[in-house]
């Protein structure tokens, strides 16, 4: 379900693949948005993530294994939440379906690497140090109230562990030049954080060159 956005756009853009490839130049300086499906810790909460990014580039040359050196910052805002069943919940849905909710929002500062010259010079990897809040609402206790014989709802309460987080995030994904100033991204993410969550994005976005 992740994954079939991400090949979608992947297959629309490697059709115009080369005309792009012909017109890429040295990018200097972006700023770009992107957007995509996040997955937290183990999968069992989806959600979004919206991310901002403005970077720079700091060598003056392509070189051997090296096309572009990147380095700037990115402000991302995850959010995800699953619901359970309220209204006569099955023995099955009350017991594995569990409220939460996780919202987080970091800055990271990162370095993009681009290592080719050639066909593939959008390809790029980036690793970033990550610091933001998280505020994180679930499920401490449920019970199931009988209304009457035939209709009962969930009732829960709710706990929160809301708190600063660090940790880290790895990206790869590929960059197509559609105009001088215009280009449209891929990316594929993970990030750590100290709060526990290992966060999984597949997503598609837009950049502005200066």
């Amino acid at each position: 379900m992740l994954m079939k956005p991400f090949f979608v756009f992947l297959l629309i853009s490697i059709v115009g693949l080369k005309a792009f490839s012909q017109n890429q130049k040295l990018i200097n300086r972006y700023i770009s948005f992107s957007a995509g499906r996040v997955l937290f810790g183990t999968g069992d909460v989806a959600g979004f993530s919206i991310n901002i990014e403005g970077s720079k580039n700091i060598i003056k040359a392509p070189k051997k294994l090296l096309s572009r050196l990147l380095v700037g910052a990115e402000f991302s805002f995850e959010n995800g939440v699953k619901n359970p069943v309220i209204e006569n919940p099955t023995d099955q849905e009350f017991i594995r379906i569990s409220f939460q909710q996780i919202s987080n929002s970091i800055l990271t500062g990162k370095i993009s690497y681009f290592p080719f010259n050639s066909l593939f010079n959008g390809f790029n990897i980036s690793l970033g140090a990550s610091a933001g809040y998280s505020f994180h609402s679930f499920e401490k206790s449920a019970r199931r109230f009988n209304i009457s014989p035939t209709e009962s709802e969930r009732q829960s309460t709710l706990t929160f562990d809301n708190r600063f987080i660090i940790g880290y995030r790895i990206s790869t994904g590929y960059d197509f030049k559609l105009s001088p100033h215009i280009f449209s991204r891929i990316r594929l993410d993970f990030a750590n954080y100290t709060n526990g969550d290992i966060n999984t994005l597949a997503g598609a976005g837009i950049g502005y060159i200066f």
